[in-house]
């Protein structure tokens, strides 16, 4: 495998598109794992989200990334944010780069059936889990749009009017 060779002007590029594209976080990342370890698409199998992403990111790797599919794996189930000691946000930085992906029409055509799910629910999977957080001392209703009607209609504002919008899936 060929060593990385960092450029501190790629990287400081990368850094300012994501957190122009909602990523603003990104620098808080001391790539202790926790958003990685709680994440399904990780688990998945979906080896380029959450910590990995940003990593990659902080390396500069912003448009070397721009055909990988495993973003659109992300679930939005928010435990990434909910678990990071650090208030990296880990969803909103695979969101951030989603955007740009969408502004190149760069997805994975097996995120279609997610993103129409993301147009109409606000999550790309929901799953009930009240019962289970509560287990484990979280709240029953996740900090989500799936609990917020006006955030579930800024999400469909939102994809209306970007590049995935002018495809038509919504």
């Amino acid at each position: 495998m060929p060593a990385i060779i960092l450029d501190s002007e790629k990287i400081k590029d990368s850094v300012r598109r994501i957190m122009d594209l909602g990523g603003t976080g990104v620098l808080k990342c001391v790539q202790c794992g926790a958003c990685s370890a709680v994440c399904p698409g990780v688990k998945a199998g979906f080896p380029v989200l959450c910590r990995m992403l940003i990593k990659k990111l902080l390396e500069g790797q912003f448009e070397e990334l721009v055909e990988e599919t495993s973003t659109w794996g992300c679930q939005a189930c928010n435990r990434c944010t909910e678990v990071c000691p650090q208030g990296v946000r880990p969803q909103e930085v695979v969101f951030a780069y989603r955007r740009y992906q969408a502004s190149e029409l760069a997805f994975s055509s097996s995120a279609t059936t997610s993103q129409m799910n993301l147009y109409g629910t606000g999550h790309a999977v929901f799953t009930e889990a009240g019962p289970l957080r509560e287990k484990v001392g979280l709240p029953a209703k996740a900090p989500t749009s799936a609990y917020d009607e006006k955030a579930q209609k800024e999400i469909q504002t939102l994809l209306d009017d970007s590049p995935m919008g002018e495809l038509g899936l919504f």
